[in-house]
């Protein structure tokens, strides 16, 4: 990698609020330019290659939760990015104008590590099948053993939930109401809010259902109690920490690198990776993050405070290791 793109890291990790090209110029002193930072998110390399080398570097990746999710970077104050679209952002109950992102994050004790993720594009694949691709490389790439998948009643589908099984994987999710179980919808199998059972949903998978009030769970491993599976259910959360950390203290909405209007309607909407690999560093940073408070046993926000008054990078083993393997 460039040294342009280790800077590019370095003030993600040290400044707050600076994730223009230009801000990044003027904080890396004269070192690289305002247009080297542009190149540079515009080159032609994997952001997803990164993070898999960061994530390699500094965790072993071995047993675990694996929390799936989806999420919606915000561009409604800008039109001429390659990736964004019009799209419903459950979040904010409506529809915005932003890049959609599904993201797998892998949870083992009191760390949350994003490890993969895929950028949904209008007429391409789905954010289902995006999802089975994410699970197929931590599996076959990443050769992760988790101990559950977590996910919500999106990603709840016949397809999903039999590949798992398939992997011999044990899942954690939610369930609609109106999904078959037993050959009822939930919500016609029993009137009482407190219930679990053991039975099988349409498509044949044998599962136990847990309803609480509302929310109805769901798991493969029908050995679990109805309260585990709650409790299991929860650490989901976690991967809305690492999306609200990722948007509030490392800007990965805050990217500008786009086209002109007048470029843009030249080439009819041309493809950009300028977005996908801001997002791929802000990942990135937020790794070396979770590394660092691991070993100094802090929260990552008052790491994150920390390394604001001190920018400095020696201060960081994480990010030499990192730099040293790349």
């Amino acid at each position: 990698m460039s040294t342009a793109t280790w800077s590019y890291i370095t003030t993600l990790l040290h400044f707050s609020s600076i994730t223009t090209c230009l801000a990044m110029a003027q904080a890396s002193q004269g070192q690289h330019s305002h247009d080297t930072f542009t190149r540079m998110l515009n080159a032609g390399w994997s952001g997803q290659t990164l993070l898999e080398r960061a994530v390699r570097t500094l965790f072993t990746l071995v047993g675990g939760y694996l929390l799936l999710d989806d999420t919606v970077l915000d561009k409604s104050y800008g039109r001429y990015f390659g990736q964004a679209m019009w799209c419903y952002c459950s979040k904010r109950k409506k529809v915005v104008f932003g890049i959609p992102v599904v993201m797998l994050v892998w949870r083992y004790k009191d760390a949350y590590v994003p490890i993969a993720y895929r950028v949904y594009q209008k007429g391409g694949s789905s954010k289902l099948t995006l999802a089975l691709e994410l699970l197929s490389y931590a599996r076959n790439s990443l050769k992760l053993k988790p101990e559950f998948v977590i996910f919500d009643s999106y990603y709840s589908s016949k397809k999903l939930t039999h590949r798992l099984r398939d992997y011999g994987w044990y899942f954690i999710c939610q369930l609609r109401k109106n999904r078959k179980f037993g050959g009822k919808k939930l919500q016609d199998y029993h009137k009482q809010p407190y219930w679990h059972d053991t039975g099988r949903l349409s498509g044949g998978l044998k599962v136990l259902v847990v309803k609480h009030g509302y929310k109805y769970f769901c798991t493969n491993r029908l050995s679990l109690l109805a309260a585990t599976v709650r409790t299991v259910y929860k650490q989901r959360q976690g991967i809305e920490e690492v999306f609200k950390f990722l948007k509030s203290k490392l800007g990965v909405e805050c990217c500008q690198v786009g086209y002109s209007r007048q470029k843009w309607n030249m080439h009819k909407k041309p493809k950009s990776e300028a977005q996908e690999h801001h997002l791929a560093l802000c990942l990135v940073a937020y790794v070396i993050l979770e590394r660092e408070r691991i070993n100094r046993g802090i929260t990552i926000q008052k790491l994150r405070q920390q390394l604001i008054f001190e920018r400095n990078a020696a201060e960081l083993p994480a990010l030499i290791a990192l730099m040293e393997v790349a």
